[in-house]
């Protein structure tokens, strides 16, 4: 991929100086981003998005996620190639700062050279949490697209390694990739990536407890460190994706996992669906679902969280020294 020389949005905003010549110099490429946020899935990505979307300094593309970069994934992938890359940012306005927000970028090992060789001087924005959390409430949103067909969180994290072989996989897997729970939050080589391909100035790493408990704080570092400006009126950090119970009890899991005699529709049809511009997941989240109660599965189960805890116990640690930051919480 060969980044244009077209000019792009350069003169519109005012920088701060430390910030001006690294965004200027990206934006001489035109026609590619000028920051990604890489995740992780399920800690606040798309509240970031959604944040910047309101700046008028900045253009975010649509679809939300192409995740052009995650060649490892292709599962995931919303554009055929460049060209049809590039187009999702035809109609961005000359004086304004281009973003893509693909929550599997973090994960994806192949993303971050991706976007380094095309945008080496783009920004990256990593948001992350407690992992054990995060992936219990991954499998909820998977489940909620009908693409995790296990009732119980155990059960689908006892099964990662069958699935990684491609055993037991959901009826409808467009990428099996999503089901590796422990792989996705192992956090220390998805950042390490990062730091090494754009350098630790270009990478901003966040906390979705610091961006629950402090949203405006958050906000300003984060125009600062994209180069925008701060909008005349404070921007709210909304909440998004929150978990959902359906209104037909059982209605779920009979989607999710359907009888075995209908289990090989399910793709074929989902897949019909989706080009025709219909999801069932959305269309269930809208019309045939309220939002979920704190004791509708919501919580993880102390046992599995103390699972869950050991399991990513070491790679918290490394993550600790190449932060340098205390992440105690995340260890009991």
């Amino acid at each position: 991929m060969t980044p244009s020389d077209t000019p792009g949005a350069s003169e519109g905003l005012a920088l701060p100086a430390e910030a001006a010549p690294a965004l200027r110099a990206v934006a001489q490429r035109g026609g590619l981003p000028h920051f990604f946020l890489v995740g992780a899935p399920k800690c606040a990505t798309s509240s970031l998005h959604l944040a910047l979307r309101r700046h008028e300094g900045v253009f975010m593309c649509s679809p939300k996620e192409p995740h052009f970069y995650s060649s490892d994934m292709p599962g995931l992938a919303e554009v055929p190639d460049e060209a049809a890359y590039r187009d999702l940012f035809a109609d961005a306005p000359a004086d304004t700062r281009r973003g893509e927000a693909s929550a599997f970028y973090l994960a994806s090992e192949t993303a971050a050279a991706g976007i380094a060789a095309a945008v080496p001087d783009a920004r990256i924005v990593i948001s992350i949490r407690h992992p054990a959390e995060a992936a219990h409430s991954l499998f909820h949103q998977l489940r909620d697209g009908f693409r995790e067909d296990r009732a119980d969180f155990a059960e689908a994290w006892d099964l990662q390694e069958a699935r990684a072989r491609g055993e037991a996989l959901p009826p409808y897997c467009p990428e099996p990739a999503q089901l590796q729970y422990r792989r996705i939050y192992s956090y220390h080589d998805q950042i390490a990536r990062y730091f090494d391909a754009f350098g630790r100035d270009r990478v901003l790493v966040l906390m979705v407890d610091r961006i629950r408990s402090d949203p405006d704080g958050v906000m300003t570092e984060l125009f600062r460190f994209l180069g925008l400006p701060q909008p005349a009126t404070p921007l709210e950090l909304p909440r998004t994706n929150t978990r959902r119970a359906p209104l037909v009890p059982g209605l779920g899991q009979f989607l999710a996992a359907p009888p075995a005699v209908l289990r090989p529709l399910v793709g074929p049809v989902k897949r019909a669906l989706n080009r025709a511009g219909v999801k069932p997941s959305e269309f269930m989240m809208r019309h045939l679902s309220r939002p979920a109660a704190p004791s509708e599965g919501a919580r993880l189960d102390p046992a599995l969280r103390a699972r869950l805890v050991t399991a990513f116990a070491e790679d918290v640690g490394r993550l600790e020294t190449l932060l340098s930051r205390d992440l105690s919480d995340w260890k009991r």
